[in-house]
Formats: structure tokens, C-alpha cells, sequence
């Protein structure tokens, strides 16, 4: 994690962070140790001995929880979101209420005035209807603001493809926390924006110098930028193009799924006649490690950004070597030139460039070779590209389909609408019917 952002998230600043890691100060307050205990989320007996241990622990903070407790009581109650490498976490109000009905595929809660007061709320909050189905205590959310209104008497209609797991959680966690960040910035975004249109100067250097923006504000502008670059000089990379992405994780792979202008780039490199699929692809390099590392919200999110990239008809490629972690971002036509466009994990600098070095052409050309010829999701038919990304990243398949078949039904939009017009469902939507397409009950 970025100083920056480990900073920003225990409520200290950068500079000190440095001093700490470097060995040049020591936190001398056991409260303040405590508290950065609670607000990373992990039990203080691992900080090991802590300083002043006759003081007696003073902390305000909650320690944060996935979900309300499935036996809490009904009331106000907070969904919690742990800070990301670039998402700063947090809490996301909930109403929960015992749903009195389960009809097909809703739940239905009677109006009150105290529902009614959350669904006029105008910030984002969720209303979650707890249920025993089966000998098991479930829940389902929906956005306050969007729950439908039968004839006559209020009523909150959840579908039950709203429930609470690590696929909704997952959606949950990168909108709100998208949505934080660039309505944070918003005036901010909207002086630095138009420079991702320029060519000769780095956009994401320039928002870091003069703007105060948030980890995922520039995650925004970064890949904003270099999608520009890459379109500007899509005529002379051919029909025929590989591209390698830096994604290793939900939280970068979620950009594909909700930054509106990726879903346009998405489309506009894709292959264009079914002749090119072939030739054409995206490779990813995701260690082992990274995925053991990953949360299973998160890996459902990189699963669900290589989805919508092969509904798209590209060619997706995983290869596991750790020795290709640094390659940059590039588009590549081999033997000819390749466009440079690297912003993930590049520490508020991205890279944009163009080369016909014959050194650099081989190198992008051996790494892309490399991951096509010994991808972990190696196949020749889409579905099963999809089973082995699934495998690799060890989520069930079965459960995947299921779910996603659930959510197309009914769209994302009442679950989790950004505020943010940067932001958007239509990628994750896609991705989510590609994915029913290929559920086999």
C-alpha cells in the first residue's frame, strides 16, 4: 500500500509514515496504537508488545465487520468496507428490517416511517431484509432510494438476487468506494480531466502536483489517459493488436466494469471481424501470490472485468510467472511498433509513450508470447477460458453462473447506482448476462 494511502486511512500523514518505516520514530502512545490496530482491522495482540502497557486502551473505533451480524437485532446498523491499496474503505448506512414475505424471487417489506424517511435519504444508504430461508438467516440489500412502490400501500420489493455474498459485496465495495472518491474530487477532476487529452505532458503528475486527490480520483485519470493514448493511435497498430494489462486485483480490475470511458475502449479495440479473434488478445499476469492475497469480493470482480472482456470477443491470457509482475501496460503491434500506456500501481506517474525500438518490440513480444503459450486459462472455447479463470482464481464456477443468471435477471441498477456520471453498470451488467449465457442448470 501506497504511504499516501496508508496515511490517509490511520489518519496520519506521509511523511511520518516514511519516518516510521525508515526507523527514525517509534509510536510511543499505546492509544494511538490501538486505534491503528481497529481501523486496519486486525487484533492488536499481533503488534506484539505494545508501549505504556499501564495505560488502559482508549479507542472509539469499531472494529469493522463485513456485514451486520445475522443475528443482530433490526435497526440502523453500518455495512462495512476495508480500504483497498487505492479505495479508502469505510461505512455504508443500513437500515435492517425482518422481511415479512418471500415471494418468488422478492422479498417484501411494508412501509413505515421510518423506511419511508431512509428511502428519501439522499445519500447513499441500503436498506437490508433479513430472512431465514432454510434454517439459515440471510440478507438482502437494495439502495434506499430505489425500491419500488406497489399501489396504494409503500412497499420495499428486494430481489433476492440482491443477497448479501461476495458477489454483491463485492459491487457494493468498489462503487461506493468510486463513488466517494470522485464526488470527493469533483471540482478537482474537473480542472485535471481535460488534460488526459494531451499528449505531451502527464496528466496524472500534473493532478498529483496541483490537486489534492484521492488514490481513486487518480486511478480515474490515469486510465483515462491512456485510454486517450491508445485511441489516438488506434489506426496504426492494424486490425490485429495484443494488448498487456497491468490488473492483478479486483480493485484495479474494477475500473473495467465501472469507469464509463473503459467500456468505450473495450469496444473500440476489440477485434472487429471474427478472423482477427484469433490473433488478437489481452494478457494479464497474476502470480499465485496475488490471488492468495486477494479477498474472495475481489477476485469476483477481476473474474467479472475478464468476463466482459471475452464477451467482447478478446482473447483473455493469465500467466502466473512473477518475473513479468513490472512489465508496463502496452498495445503491440508485433514486428512493427507499440504503444506504451501504463498507469496501474505506477505511483502517480503514468507512462505514455510510442516505440519501433527493435529491443523494446521483442520484449512485449516475448512477454505477450509467453502468456498466450502457457496461460493458466489455456483453451479454445470461451466458456472453458471462463471455467479456468474461475478455477485459477478459486471461485465456483457453479455459483457463478448461478449468481450472475440471478442478477441479469433483474439488473444491478437498484442495488448499486453510482452518483458519480463517471461511473456506470453497463460493463458490469454485460459481463454479469455473458456469464448467466454460459449457466448450465
Amino acid at each position: 500500500m501506497p504511504q499516501a494511502a496508508f496515511a490517509r486511512i490511520v489518519n496520519s500523514d506521509q511523511s511520518e509514515i516514511s519516518r516510521l518505516e525508515r526507523g527514525q520514530r517509534a509510536i510511543k502512545d499505546r492509544r494511538k496504537m490501538i486505534q491503528w490496530a481497529h481501523v486496519l482491522n486486525f487484533p492488536e495482540e499481533l503488534a506484539g508488545p505494545l508501549p505504556s502497557e499501564s495505560e488502559q486502551p482508549v479507542s472509539t473505533m469499531q472494529v469493522a465487520t463485513r456485514l451486520p451480524s445475522a443475528t443482530a437485532a433490526a435497526g440502523s446498523r453500518h455495512l462495512y468496507f476495508p480500504a483497498g491499496q487505492s479505495l479508502s474503505g469505510g461505512a455504508l448506512p443500513a437500515l435492517v428490517i425482518d422481511a415479512e414475505t418471500f415471494r418468488g424471487n422478492e422479498l417484501h417489506l411494508s412501509g413505515s416511517a421510518e423506511l419511508d424517511a431512509w428511502m428519501k435519504a439522499p445519500t447513499r444508504s441500503l436498506v437490508i431484509a433479513k430472512r431465514t430461508v432454510d434454517g439459515t438467516s440471510r440478507q438482502f440489500a437494495v439502495d434506499a432510494r430505489f425500491g419500488a412502490r406497489a399501489k396504494g400501500k409503500a412497499t420495499l420489493r428486494i430481489p433476492s438476487a440482491y443477497e448479501l455474498d461476495d458477489l454483491t459485496y463485492g459491487i457494493l465495495w468498489a462503487v461506493t468506494g468510486f463513488d466517494a472518491a470522485l464526488l470527493g474530487d469533483d471540482a478537482g477532476l474537473h480542472a485535471v480531466l481535460p488534460l488526459t487529452t494531451g499528449t505531451d505532458l502527464d496528466p496524472l503528475a500534473a493532478a498529483a502536483q496541483d490537486e489534492d486527490l484521492m488514490p481513486g480520483s487518480l486511478m480515474f485519470i490515469g486510465s483515462q489517459a491512456s485510454a486517450h493514448y491508445i485511441l489516438d493511435s488506434r489506426s496504426a497498430l492494424g486490425e490485429d493488436p495484443v494488448f498487456w494489462t497491468r490488473e492483478q486485483s479486483g480493485e484495479e480490475a474494477a475500473t473495467w466494469l465501472f469507469f464509463i470511458h473503459k467500456l468505450d475502449y473495450l469496444r473500440r479495440t476489440a477485434p472487429v471481424t471474427p478472423e482477427a479473434r484469433g490473433g488478437t488478445g489481452r494478457a494479464f499476469c497474476i502470480p499465485p501470490a496475488a490471488v492468495t492475497r486477494s479477498p474472495g469480493h475481489e477476485r469476483v470482480l477481476l473474474f467479472l472485468a475478464i468476463a466482459l472482456m471475452e464477451s467482447l470477443g478478446i482473447t483473455t491470457w493469465i500467466t502466473g510467472d512473477s518475473d513479468l509482475m513490472e512489465t508496463e501496460g502496452f498495445a503491440l503491434l508485433p514486428q512493427q511498433r507499440a504503444i506504451i500506456a501504463s498507469w496501474v500501481r505506477a505511483e502517480a506517474v503514468s507512462k505514455l509513450g510510442r516505440t519501433t525500438r527493435r529491443a523494446d518490440l521483442h520484449a512485449f513480444a516475448d512477454a505477450v508470447g509467453h502468456a498466450a503459450a502457457h496461460s493458466v486459462t489455456a483453451a479454445d472455447a470461451t466458456r472453458d477460458r471462463l471455467i479456468a479463470t474461475a478455477d485459477y482464481l478459486g471461485l465456483d464456477w457453479a455459483w457463478l453462473t448461478r449468481r450472475c443468471r440471478q442478477l441479469a435477471s433483474v439488473g444491478t441498477r437498484a442495488l448499486a447506482r453510482p452518483r458519480s456520471r463517471l461511473l456506470g453498470l453497463e460493463g458490469l451488467d454485460a459481463a454479469c448476462q455473458f456469464i448467466a449465457d454460459h449457466h448450465v442448470p
